[in-house]
């Protein structure tokens, strides 16, 4: 081993005891989905003048999802789907329609979130974190996924749709998200490439590890990835899982070995891990430490 690969390793054995004590603090939370609350209200027509409901308020519940949403179901299922409530409203030629969809807890909305906002552009007059443009706002409050739909043949107004999400989120709770988030080093970060994994439909658009829950999340654990730029390391991805204890994450680890895609070649054994090359000739790594699986993967210089 080059000198300058030892020091590489001992930075990287001093980072993954940070997120092996983080584990132990923190990970009961990342699995548990949070207590029931009160749904948040859905709003009369009085959120702008001369506005009407448009048609009954929708609900679907479960599985309902798929007879909504085409080919974006299981990703909402993977992550705690419990209701989109949906409803329409018009003025004249003008419709806006408020999507809310209710999570398992703040951490499960987020993910969702993160993974529909593209690059983050908020509209400023909109009363929580958001992400949107004049035909859509998506919007983010405790447990809520929010998008406003401004599709009909005349747009109303930003200033209506924002009213509109407002006077839904003045009902929604502020919740808490614990998750693995703050685990991602901030050195060589890319800003807005932060997400959460929660099962193969997340972890799908970014790696194919094999096939399945191949990383043993389980529907109940939550991953946080994140793209990185690094003078001496080059650019990869970093995937950090915090499991319930040391005893599921050697069994996850186990079982990514066992089961690994083909097309990964491991080039190297370790007892904390394993490091493996990809298709593309990019390498990767995943290490072992306590509760934690720090996995990186499409490295390159």
């Amino acid at each position: 081993m080059s000198g300058s690969d030892a020091r590489r390793r001992i930075k990287g054995a001093a980072g993954i005891a940070v997120l092996a004590t983080l584990a132990g603090c923190l990970s009961g939370a990342f699995a548990a989905p949070q207590a029931a609350a009160v749904p948040a209200a859905i709003p009369d027509a009085a959120f702008a003048p001369g506005w009407a409901k448009s048609g009954p308020l929708r609900t679907f519940t479960g599985q309902d999802l798929f007879n909504q949403i085409d080919g974006g179901a299981e990703l909402f299922l993977e992550f705690g789907f419990v209701r989109l409530r949906l409803q329409a409203y018009a003025r004249g030629r003008s419709e806006l329609t408020l999507n809310a969809y209710e999570m398992e807890g703040a951490a499960s909305a987020l993910g969702i979130y993160l993974m529909k906002m593209g690059r983050e552009t908020p509209f400023p007059e909109v009363a929580a974190r958001n992400s949107s443009e004049d035909v859509q706002l998506t919007v983010l409050k405790g447990r809520y996924f929010i998008q406003v739909d401004n599709l009909g043949d005349a747009p109303a107004t930003r200033a209506e749709a924002a009213a509109l999400a407002n006077a839904f989120l003045a009902g929604a709770a502020d919740e808490p998200a614990a998750t693995p988030l703050d685990a991602l080093p901030a050195g060589g970060r890319r800003p807005g490439s932060e997400r959460l994994i929660r099962g193969p439909y997340g972890l799908q658009p970014y790696f194919t590890f094999g096939e399945g829950d191949i990383l043993s999340l389980g529907g109940r654990v939550f991953g946080a990835l994140a793209e990185y730029r690094v003078p001496e390391s080059g650019s990869f991805t970093r995937l950090v899982v915090p499991y319930p204890g040391p005893d599921a994450a050697t069994a996850a680890l186990a079982h990514l070995r066992a089961n690994l895609d083909p097309y990964l070649k491991v080039s190297g054994e370790r007892l904390d891990g394993f490091d493996f090359v990809d298709h593309q000739s990019k390498r990767g790594q995943v290490t072992l430490a306590g509760a934690v699986l720090d996995i990186r993967f499409n490295c390159a210089r």
